[in-house]
């Protein structure tokens, strides 16, 4: 997934005309916005100093674009050398390049866009509806640029390759998990889940390393969540993790960890916005499972069909 952003503004200079152009800068606009995508996922794993320099390129990247680096480390209080580190972990070879993506990001974002307005009791019923879709459909496109195509690549191998795959989450993430289980039933993989704790906890203790679990948890802090993965953990067990904190004991534990991420994170604790993207991560490692494995997952979702259309009744 990673691109040469250098590669895309040569390529807008070249080409100034007709579909060429607005392709290009397309491309460009995409890897721009993936620059906040970027500092979302990793902001957990800054240090205290870098996270300075990233809370203020998330809430003023047209001002921060515009800085040379000794103005942001004076409007930080970092040092240059800070900024140098946080450029390189976000994947950027130098400064200008971080700045100039910075600067398509905040062409890109319209007030519309960058902002997750607050609901407010006098909102029309339409304008509530509203404000809510834009918190899902922000909550996506966030998720999605933090999609990196290795971690996916990783996941979909130990999935296809598991004995079996079991899907672990509790709570609000318990609904994430139920739906990842319904869909994988339709392919040719030994899958399971319960509901419950103590259930999900035996369930841990009797998976051995050839095995694969699912784990969500959008906090990533959930006391007995962590107790299901310090069992897998012992057994060897190959962990994919789903939550909205990279930093958390959760995502450190995993063999691959895919971020749900909303702007939830900053000031609520419920996972409200961030479910549609867990279930949408399940959706993608669902589709791509099928696609690498059409072979053996044919004739499973036929028979599947099958069953199920006999419960219907004829139109």
């Amino acid at each position: 997934m990673k691109r040469s952003f250098t590669f895309q503004v040569n390529c807008c200079k070249m080409f100034t005309k007709g579909n060429l152009f607005k392709n290009c800068w397309k491309g460009a606009a995409i890897i721009a916005r993936s620059t906040i995508g970027k500092i979302r996922g990793t902001y957990d794993q800054l240090s205290r100093t870098e996270k300075k320099v990233a809370q203020l390129a998330l809430d003023n990247p047209a001002v921060v674009s515009e800085m040379t680096i000794k103005e942001l480390a004076s409007a930080t209080g970092v040092s240059t050398a800070t900024i140098s580190r946080f450029v390189k972990r976000m994947d950027y070879s130098n400064y200008r390049e971080f700045t100039m993506a910075l600067a398509h990001t905040a062409a890109e974002m319209t007030p519309q866009q960058n902002s997750f307005p607050e609901l407010a009791e006098g909102d029309s019923l339409a304008t509530i509806a509203n404000k809510t879709f834009r918190f899902s459909i922000n909550s996506l496109r966030a998720t999605n640029e933090a999609l990196n195509e290795d971690d996916l690549a990783r996941a979909v191998i130990k999935i296809i390759n598991a004995k079996t795959v079991a899907f672990f989450g509790l709570g609000g993430s318990a609904v994430a998990a139920l739906d990842g289980y319904h869909k994988f039933l339709r392919t040719p993989l030994n899958v399971t889940y319960h509901p419950d704790y103590d259930i999900q906890l035996m369930q841990a203790a009797r998976m051995t390393a050839q095995d694969c679990a699912i784990v969500i948890s959008h906090s990533g802090r959930n006391h007995e969540t962590l107790e299901i993965v310090r069992e897998l953990k012992r057994n060897g067990v190959a962990i994919i993790v789903i939550t909205s904190y990279s930093g958390s004991e959760l995502a450190q534990a995993a063999a691959v960890t895919f971020l749900s991420l909303t702007d939830e994170v900053k000031y609520r604790s419920e996972g409200m916005y961030s479910l549609i993207s867990q279930m949408t991560i399940l959706d993608s490692l669902f589709m791509m499972t099928v696609l690498r494995s059409s072979s053996r997952t044919k004739p499973v979702l036929t028979r599947v069909r099958d069953v199920i259309e006999q419960t219907r009744y004829d139109s």
